[in-house]
């Protein structure tokens, strides 16, 4: 890897200081600032409530949820239920989530942890499958998504629930983005009979402006409704789910999904240019984003023009240190101890600073050395209510359309979460564990007040593009649907190429390779990095402010 810095700084204290020597051409070169921005889509105020999502349909199904008289939690559960239906591709009531809420009243957070687990007895050989029955972990998302509705939700179950039913029965049309999934994804699906029937009728993919319906699906919502999770982990769907395993080799048993609970915890908590980063905890990756913006806190990287060749060296370097520390630590804390207070410590965040060379790539990165006596397919959506509590929710079937299994009958499609273990380390499969994931929805709060909600899809990608969000709040001013469009880099400690959109301009791509760099460049906005959703209350009017993702098919209603 080449070492020609085109540059040299020096930090004292978080100041940034050109040294003496330097060209006038470097100094431009490695200051280049991004293009003025202008956005795709517009952004979004109203007054009351908001939800943002990655389909219209589910925006529209959580606000008319406000409008009745629910709160943030019940549009949450509705739109979450929603999305399922139509963004078949990336999440669905066989899959498994994260949300964070804030309940303004109390001034209290929650997570509720519905990530999927292992089954109690597997049989693999020597790799887990990526497709399959044997793919799929025991689904958490019923679970969840009503442990969080009848605890801190308003409505009635059923009220929340019939909007995916209906959309799921009499169908809805296909976007260009479901259409490019359906043809990346047709090899694959079209050796599972049930899932191609939904999506591939006729034999090909359903195009853009085609109907896609799924009425199964529909009665499994609405027996949910009726009967509450008992249906899905105890009822007729777990008898549904437990036979096909038992016929087609998968693992899942009717005691495993009998067993299964969602879990409240407590969030990860950091502080970031004197804001409250609030996020989701072990075993998904808030507390990587948490421990990479306190890392940034050291610097001041809103000194370096924004998407320059120095706001993109430093964040990657912090970035890589997160993911070096994530995958060393970061497992299912039932498991395994996960040294959180450390890695959140300001004095962790000063060390891990103090190695970040300003004129070069760090040719390694190393986990952190931990005393023992320290005690890609994914959806996102946020929701603010007129109270001001407020969700950010993010959901997965971990690949475009997951194990490609959908259980005869009930139009549910399952997860393919098992191949998402590790061979070692924290992360390693065990009977009833929950996998780690990157996934992490957040909430910022501003002198105690709620700021913003967000959250992003994206596989690996999730925890970069967090960082770079609320940066892009925080430390650049940005409304959210400039910070949401703003171009977007991937950094972490076992890649060797820096991947970044192309409206990354020659001349900070060239500085960065010299900085050491192997630059990759993707799409001008590129789906690889995710389909960022987000809402923001203005301090001043108090209004809400929306921005939803071009990457996907985001959307923003409020009222």
């Amino acid at each position: 890897m080449k070492r020609l810095p085109v540059l040299v700084l020096l930090f004292v204290a978080t100041v940034v200081v050109w040294p003496q020597g330097a060209g006038v051409a470097q100094q431009r070169a490695a200051t280049a600032a991004a293009p003025v921005s202008s956005t795709r889509l517009p952004q979004v105020t109203a007054k009351s409530g908001m939800v943002a999502s990655a389909h219209a349909l589910a925006s529209q199904a959580g606000l008319d949820i406000l409008k009745a008289g629910g709160n943030a939690v019940d549009a949450a559960v509705a739109a979450a239920f929603a999305v399922g239906v139509v963004e078949p591709n990336a999440t669905g009531i066989g899959g498994e989530g994260v949300m964070v809420i804030y309940l303004a009243g109390p001034g209290k957070t929650i997570v509720i942890d519905y990530r999927s687990a292992a089954p109690k007895v597997t049989k693999y050989g020597s790799t887990v499958p990526g497709t399959g029955h044997a793919a799929a972990a025991v689904p958490g998302t019923v679970a969840g998504l009503v442990l969080a509705q009848q605890k801190y939700g308003r409505l009635k179950l059923p009220a929340v629930v019939e909007p995916a039913a209906s959309l799921a029965e009499r169908g809805f049309v296909v976007s260009s983005t479901l259409a490019g999934a359906l043809v990346d994804s047709f090899e694959e699906i079209a050796k599972y009979e049930p899932l191609a029937k939904i999506v591939c009728p006729g034999g090909l993919p359903l195009e853009a402006g085609g109907t896609l319906k799924n009425p199964d699906l529909a009665a499994s919502l609405r027996a949910i409704a009726a009967g509450g999770p008992d249906v899905f982990y105890r009822g007729a769907i777990a008898d549904r789910i437990a036979a096909e395993m038992a016929a087609h080799g998968g693992f899942i048993t009717k005691d495993d999904l009998a067993s299964y609970r969602a879990i409240e915890r407590e969030p990860v908590r950091g502080r970031y240019r004197g804001y409250d980063i609030v996020s989701a905890p072990p075993p998904v990756g808030g507390l990587s984003v948490v421990e990479i913006l306190q890392i940034l806190d050291q610097m001041s990287v809103a000194k370096a023009p924004h998407f320059s060749p120095l706001h993109i060296h430093l964040l990657a370097e912090a970035m890589k240190r997160g993911f070096a520390d994530f995958s060393a630590f970061v497992g299912d804390p039932d498991f395994t101890t996960v040294p959180t207070t450390y890695l959140l410590s300001r004095e962790y965040a000063a060390k891990r600073a103090a190695e970040i060379d300003p004129a070069r790539v760090s040719p390694t990165v190393a986990p952190a050395v931990i005393q023992r006596d320290e005690p890609p397919s994914t959806t996102s959506l946020s929701v603010v209510d007129r109270q001001g509590n407020m969700v950010a929710l993010t959901q997965t079937i971990s690949d475009f359309f997951g194990a490609k299994v959908v259980i005869e009958g009930t139009g549910i499609l399952l997860n393919n979460e098992m191949k998402n273990f590790s061979a070692r380390g924290p992360n390693v499969m065990a009977p009833g564990k929950r996998m780690r994931t990157t996934i992490a929805p957040t909430i910022v709060l501003r002198d105690g007040k709620p700021f913003a909600t967000i959250g992003t899809p994206g596989g690996a990608r999730i925890i970069s593009t967090m960082t770079l969000l609320l940066s892009n709040l925080i430390d650049y001013g940005m409304g959210v649907q400039e910070a949401i469009e703003a171009p977007r880099f991937y950094a972490r400690d076992t890649d060797k190429d820096l991947s970044i959109e192309a409206r990354v301009s020659d001349a900070t791509a060239k500085a960065l390779t010299d900085l050491g760099y192997s630059v990759k460049k993707l799409g001008e906005y590129d789906l690889f990095f995710g389909g960022a959703q987000g809402i923001v209350i203005d301090r001043r009017t108090g209004r809400r402010v929306g921005g939803a993702d071009p990457r996907r098919d985001g959307a923003v209603v409020g009222y």
